[in-house]
């Protein structure tokens, strides 16, 4: 990249006056043999020059406070997404350890047959899949309830 080429990168920011010494010092030098980007730095000057009798944007009346209140807002909703996480864990293993231990227990008081329709539902693969199948139905009830619960909550 030639000199010509590097110092026409610069302009614009030399024209805003945020470019430190050395650079600025390399643009005037350049500026100063260099009519093109003479005439470039005068146009960035005077764009630089007319920004600042643009009227200021003001900010929206409250706008910190409603912005620090959803941003606790946000925090609370990240606290309690985790509590409903460590609830829903505790619920799965609560479920299986009922599940398990239905198992044992009626396997114990039927000596070991439980048939219906057939079938020896006290069979670990059949007691399995039925009461997977019934925790998925129920886990799917819970994410029902708790997608209804987000969807109120990002209303507020």
């Amino acid at each position: 990249m030639s000199e010509h080429e590097s110092v026409r990168g610069l302009l614009a920011l030399a024209a805003a006056g945020v470019l430190d010494p050395d650079e600025q010092v390399r643009v005037d030098r350049h500026v100063r043999d260099c009519e093109e980007c003479r005439r470039k730095v005068e146009t960035w000057q005077a764009y630089a020059r007319e920004l600042h009798h643009l009227p200021q944007p003001q900010a929206p009346a409250r706008l910190m406070e409603r912005t620090r209140d959803r941003v606790l807002q946000e925090r609370g909703g990240i606290t309690e997404h985790r509590w409903e996480d460590l609830i829903l864990a505790a619920l799965a293993l609560f479920a299986w350890t009922v599940t398990l231990s239905g198992w044992l227990v009626l396997r114990i008081f039927t000596g070991g047959a439980l048939l219906i329709m057939g079938t020896n539902f006290l069979r670990l693969a059949t007691w399995s899949l039925v009461s997977t199948g019934l925790m998925w139905i129920s886990a799917a009830a819970a994410a029902l309830v708790l997608g209804r619960k987000r969807r109120q909550w990002r209303r507020i």
